[in-house]
């Protein structure tokens, strides 16, 4: 599926998340320590979610990456933006 390019809208200035047209294949194991860099997918949504602030997690994401770069780049993007997710 990668690489792609996807529409995210900022959530509650912690994250960005995208909403995928069809969900993906997953069985766990889900993941309930989220850091700030964490490219999470969120099953109940059927989304992808990249976080870039300290937050608390729910118990139905499954971690997909990380982000090993600066993430307070995200704090300056626009609150609707379009990013490119590649393999690295």
């Amino acid at each position: 599926m990668l690489p792609v390019s996807l529409p995210w809208f900022r959530n509650l200035d912690i994250e960005y998340i995208s909403e995928l047209s069809d969900p993906l294949t997953e069985t766990g194991p889900f993941y309930t320590d989220v850091q700030p860099g964490d490219i999470v997918y969120f099953n109940p949504r059927d989304s992808v979610t990249i976080i870039y602030e300290p937050t608390t997690s729910v118990p139905t994401l499954t971690k997909m990456g990380e982000i090993t770069s600066d993430v307070s780049v995200f704090e300056e993007l626009p609150a609707d933006v379009e990013m490119r997710i590649e393999a690295g």
